[in-house]
């Protein structure tokens, strides 16, 4: 995957973790030239139609191919397989960087962290023992972002209570966009700086 597609699939996963209409775990994305591929089984025909209409906002999406199934794995729910969701979110896109460079570990990051600050179980699965389900998925989601991008679990935790204070002091702040996309491949040099040398 060039690093272009990778902003672009990033951009698009940050948009449907913004959008309330969509649930983001379920929706796995792939892009192409511009082109946007969705896949996965969402319970409405209402999330699928905004899937798709929050990714053909995305600025850079030429086109959006919809293979969203809708309600065909309607199930019910439990606290686990929210959590395994989750993590499956996780691994998928961890699998899929378009390379192992740092910047693109840190863009992960930063998504990542933001999934998992935004991370709620629905308040109907979070009964008697599971009370402490959404506790406990937080730190298997932390463990595990810590373990791909080799980091100390305390590290990235601080970094998500970091993120939690911004977003606390800026409510309206929205999900973390991309940065890979404007990487130069050389530093800009001042005339100064260039007669120096």
């Amino acid at each position: 995957m060039a690093i272009s597609d990778f902003v672009l699939k990033a951009r698009v996963n940050f948009a449907l973790i913004r959008d309330p209409r969509v649930a983001s775990l379920d929706v796995g994305v792939t892009a192409n030239d511009g082109a946007v591929t969705l896949t996965g089984d969402l319970d409405t025909e209402d999330e699928c139609r905004a899937a798709a209409e929050v990714a053909s906002g995305v600025e850079g999406v030429r086109s959006v191919h919809n293979q969203l199934t809708c309600g065909i794995g309607q199930r019910a729910d439990t606290a686990e397989l929210v959590t395994k969701r989750l993590l499956e979110k996780l691994d998928d896109e961890w699998q899929a960087l378009a390379d192992a460079s740092a910047l693109a570990q840190a863009d992960y990051l930063r998504w990542a962290l933001w999934l998992v600050y935004k991370f709620r179980i629905p308040p109907a699965l979070l009964t008697g023992a599971t009370a402490s389900a959404e506790s406990e998925a937080v730190e298997q989601a932390i463990s595990q972002v810590a373990g791909y991008v080799g980091a100390p679990k305390a590290l990235i935790a601080l970094q998500m209570l970091d993120l939690a204070e911004q977003i606390q002091l800026s409510p309206s702040q929205d999900a973390p966009t991309p940065e890979t996309g404007s990487l130069v491949s050389t530093p800009v040099v001042d005339e100064e700086s260039a007669a120096a040398a």
